[in-house]
């Protein structure tokens, strides 16, 4: 097929982005896998009353209908749907079909997407379809990946099967572009990927750490999707995600601010969600407590960004923002709120001052004597200060956190 006989993007010409297609599985149409099988075909009766989507075919000059929507029918049979050669779109969700029954749609000879939701698919070996862009297999019995093989396919939705360990054949999918693992067994990132990658989403796992050398093969990566998992440390991030400009970590174990840090490496990273975290609960404590201020404890991170001598705040800005920010300055969005003009200024104050501060101690060290008494408790008070002062800006200083 040319490239141009169905648009640019056939996805986003030919369906619109809130077609039913797209729709995410609903929990309350999800088909019990201990349920008894009667067998039932699709006939060409039915199959004609699913038709639906008039459009161009392959030619660009007829007029067809380019989709069947047979949902929810409790099928086991549909080799019917090859008297339908014009079918583009195929949506067979919520029926009882497993890979055997599916694998006719390997003489399908224009099909480009496949929704296959909720049924009994117990792999992923799909014979190969030369045109197919989307494959949606969310919500069925499907353990390993590995033998997933489609020369053009682009999206790979997996959410919801009982998938412990990501291990995809790079030459078998040499475009996929967005891959959707959400809801599976991961306890980390290790495996294989796609080193074509842009989004991966990887929500409601079991994931605790990162793996750095998975994440480094991702050199496209734009997306990163971690929310829902059991992250506390965020190590396994390095230079090498050049393009990442998105990540979300909702809903994971972070208490840190200083764990941000670790993302200075990132160069295009744009947006960043943490809401839900440890951390970002200390601030919503704050928010609730009425006119009280902060505990000690609370301001723990921000006191070891700004210190404890740093000018009384306005009260609309968040300190948990602003301590990001001053590691990631070039951040422009933080959970749903963009970075606004005051919270620059905040930070670009604030590190301008205790650098200022900085400075002016390495200075005052150089031009005098050593000191011939002993140490007191306020000086070596003041010493430890500087040291922390200096921490927020030298990544290097972190290694007990790495480990």
């Amino acid at each position: 097929m040319a490239e141009g006989e169905f648009g640019e993007s056939p996805r986003q010409l030919l369906l619109p982005e809130d077609h039913e297609f797209f729709k995410p599985p609903s929990a309350q149409f999800i088909v019990p896998f201990d349920v008894p099988i009667v067998e039932k075909k699709l006939t060409f009766e039915e199959a004609s009353k699913c038709l639906n989507t008039l459009g161009k075919d392959e030619s660009g000059i007829r007029y067809a209908y380019l989709m069947i929507t047979a949902t929810d029918k409790k099928l086991t049979d549909i080799s019917i749907i090859l008297n339908f050669k014009h079918v583009l779109f195929l949506d067979l969700s919520g029926n009882y079909l497993n890979l055997e029954a599916l694998q006719v749609l390997a003489k399908m000879p224009f099909l480009l997407m496949l929704n296959a939701n909720r049924n009994r698919v117990e792999s992923g070996a799909l014979d190969t379809m030369p045109y197919l862009q989307t494959l949606c297999l969310n919500i069925n019995k499907i353990e390993e990946t590995y033998d997933i093989s489609q020369p053009m396919l682009e999206t790979l939705e997996l959410e919801f099967n009982q998938i412990f360990t990501a291990q995809f054949d790079n030459e078998k999918l040499p475009h996929l572009l967005e891959l959707d693992l959400k809801g599976n067994h991961l306890i980390d990132l290790s495996g294989l990927y796609p080193e074509s990658l842009e989004r991966l989403f990887v929500a409601q796992n079991k994931i605790t750490r990162l793996n750095d050398l998975a994440l480094s093969k991702l050199t496209n990566l734009t997306t990163l999707h971690l929310r829902d998992n059991k992250i506390r440390k965020l190590n396994g991030f390095s230079e090498f995600l050049t393009k990442l400009s998105y990540l979300n970590l909702r809903n994971n174990n972070i208490t840190k601010v200083r764990q941000f840090r670790k993302l200075a490496c990132l160069p295009s990273l744009e947006i960043l969600v943490y809401t839900g975290n440890p951390v970002d609960g200390k601030r919503q404590k704050g928010l609730e407590m009425q006119g009280e201020e902060p505990g000690e404890n609370e301001v723990e991170d921000e006191e070891e960004i700004f210190g404890e001598d740093q000018p009384e705040k306005k009260p609309e800005l968040d300190p948990i923002r602003l301590g990001v920010l001053v590691l990631l300055p070039n951040l422009k969005k933080i959970n749903k709120d963009l970075v606004n003009f005051q919270e620059k200024e905040e930070v670009f104050l604030t590190k301008s001052n205790r650098l200022d501060k900085i400075m002016s101690e390495m200075s005052s060290d150089e031009e005098t004597e050593p000191p011939t008494t002993t140490y007191t408790s306020e000086t070596a008070g003041s010493e430890s200060e500087a040291e922390t002062d200096q921490d927020i800006f030298d990544p290097r200083t972190d290694e007990e956190e790495n480990k």
